[in-house]
């Protein structure tokens, strides 16, 4: 059986201290989930990687990463903003 892998990238307006804010922990991930989140001429790229997407669980948490990511985004914004008045 072919091995499926679904990849999900995202591109937010952000500095350094968002990117790093953002990016996890990956010894607390699954095995089959890889997440990554870097700093890139002001944006931050966030690439959410899910081995075995022949499975709807997996894909189930390759959206529900995604929609953790922007609540963590938003969150790192506004305190970054709140800090900056």
């Amino acid at each position: 059986m072919a091995r499926h892998k679904c990849t999900a990238e995202i591109t937010l307006p952000g500095g350094p201290e968002i990117a790093e804010s953002l990016e996890p922990d990956n010894l607390q991930t699954p095995p089959w989930l890889k997440i990554t989140c870097t700093h890139q001429e002001g944006s931050v790229a966030c690439t959410v990687e899910v081995e075995g997407c022949h499975s709807p669980r997996r894909i189930l948490s390759l959206r529900n990463t995604i929609d953790d990511l922007l609540r963590s985004y938003r969150a790192a914004t506004e305190t970054l903003e709140a800090t900056r008045k």
